[in-house]
């Protein structure tokens, strides 16, 4: 409030100095002790300084200016008073130029984003340090017409807003404590195509794998379109939905599911994943068409973030060839609480450079390569995506990519209690979401830096000799990401 105060106060006393300023410079303009009668006739300069002598007299001041006007009257100025006019004009152009200075700063607090925004909608980041609460400053933008639907305590401070006019946008960019503004925007689900990929990263050689199964104990978040809570392979420990129009976080798309299942199914009856029976949490933030806004996936990090002492990872499949500061800010912040996030690289068969958030140096990105067989080598028969063992056609490549994973014709859950057989970067993400849970479970202390460095330093390269188990072999031309490979992770 005291910074609102502050604003106020300011901008009062910026204008009262404004019409201070043009007010004595109108005073003087009209105020001259000399201005020579209408004449029917143009007079000659003779006839003006006769006429003026007594006049000048009285004043003590010498004639420097003589103007004429459009009724053919004639204006003598004084030397002193034209002093005292141009200094009040100059004071006014350096108010002008003030105020443009101001109108300049507070506009570039408005971030530009390359994507398909969503109309009057924004996220607003408040600047670090700010000790009024991101709820007062939101409450004050709300009295003034805007809708709230978010309000960001965690991973970053600030609020999602809806605005339907410009004064309440320029409202909050005026404002001292805030640090930007960004147009909110859609995201989008990478699509998904109709497993070996399991056996491909070693998963039966784990220590997982064994005669006594058991859950790990490692808890995982899926940012995406929820959870089939009645799946039988799924341990959903969790649920909470910020899409508007919904309670609960239970799937009605299929994306989120899918993704749980290869992260952490319990190989009850027809699917087992990297972390098999790790404690899900169901984020809904995607709707059943798989869109969602730019503000929701922020709610929920935000959320992830708050619950961070009980969750060692985050799975991202989805992104948008776009940018978006307030996003890495978010998942930055995530991270430094002691989440690993993992993202689907996107499936556009290009640099990943060009992507959010797999470009986010922060997170682990992931590519997909397609594999036909479930062993190294690359000798199994062609997939629709291209040949075993290579990167997939459609996934983005670059030097923005951390790893690669298995992600053509993957076998995992799906709504309705069912499954499904799925290629794409979605897919292979959460291979290594599972591999980042259950390397967390075996070693509790590490940090999200200490689990990537893991992950790629144990994983299969193109020079990676070929032993049987899967270990070895991956052809990327584009890249040296190595291959995910969780066959050698132990007990700690």
């Amino acid at each position: 409030m005291g910074d609102s105060i502050t604003v106020v106060l300011v901008t009062a006393l910026f204008i009262i100095i404004t019409l201070y300023i043009v007010s004595t410079a109108f005073y003087n303009v009209l105020n001259f002790p000399v201005q020579a009668k209408k004449h029917s006739r143009i007079p000659n300069n003779n006839d003006i300084i006769s006429s003026s002598k007594k006049e000048n007299v009285q004043t003590g001041a010498s004639l420097s200016n003589i103007t004429t006007g459009g009724d053919n009257s004639f204006v003598v100025t004084n030397t002193t008073q034209s002093s005292s006019i141009s200094h009040s004009i100059s004071n006014l152009k350096s108010a002008e130029k003030l105020a443009n200075q101001a109108k300049h700063f507070v506009q570039s607090k408005l971030r530009q984003v390359l994507a398909e925004t969503i109309p009057h909608q924004y996220i607003v980041v408040l600047k670090n340090g700010v000790t009024e609460s991101a709820q007062s400053i939101a409450q004050q933008a709300v009295s003034r017409g805007g809708i709230v639907p978010f309000v960001y305590n965690n991973a970053i401070k600030g609020f999602a807003i809806k605005i339907a006019s410009k004064l309440v946008l320029n409202s909050i960019l005026s404002n001292p404590s805030v640090d930007f503004v960004e147009p909110d925007i859609k995201v989008q689900a990478f699509s998904q195509a109709a497993s070996t990929g399991y056996s491909r990263v070693g998963g039966p050689l784990s220590s997982i794998n064994g005669s006594h199964p058991r859950a790990v104990n490692a808890g995982i978040a899926i940012i995406d379109t929820g959870i089939d809570f009645t799946h039988p392979e799924l341990n959903v420990y969790k649920q909470v939905s910020f899409v508007p129009g919904t309670s609960t976080a239970n799937d009605d798309n299929g994306h989120g599911t899918a993704v749980a299942g290869i992260v952490a199914a319990e190989g009850n009856v027809g699917a087992v994943g990297i972390a098999p029976g790790a404690r899900l949490w169901a984020i809904k933030v995607l709707d059943k068409s798989g869109t969602g806004s730019m503000s929701s996936i922020i709610e929920g990090i935000d959320y992830v973030t708050q619950n961070a002492g009980q969750i060692d990872a985050a799975n991202l499949s989805f992104g948008c060839k776009c940018n978006s500061s307030a996003l890495d800010t978010a998942i930055n912040n995530s991270v430094a609480a002691g989440v690993t996030f993992v993202v689907a690289a996107g499936n556009a068969g290009e640099d990943a450079s060009l992507w959010s958030p797999a470009s986010n140096p922060n997170v682990i990105s992931v590519a997909a390569m397609a594999d036909s067989d479930g062993k190294c080598g690359g000798l199994g028969p062609p997939t629709k995506y291209g040949p075993d063992d290579s990167l997939a056609i459609f996934s983005n490549f670059g030097s923005k990519v951390t790893i690669a994973a298995p992600g053509v014709n993957i076998h995992t859950t799906y709504i309705g209690s069912a499954y499904a057989t799925l290629s794409g970067t979605s897919v292979a993400a959460p291979f290594v979401t599972g591999a980042a849970a259950l390397y967390h479970s075996l070693h509790p202390t590490a940090s999200p830096a200490q689990v990537r460095s893991a992950l790629v330093s144990l994983g299969s390269t193109a020079s990676t000799v070929c032993n049987g188990d899967g270990h070895g072999y991956f052809n990327n031309p584009h890249g040296n990401e190595p291959l995910l490979y969780i066959g050698s992770f132990a007990h700690g």
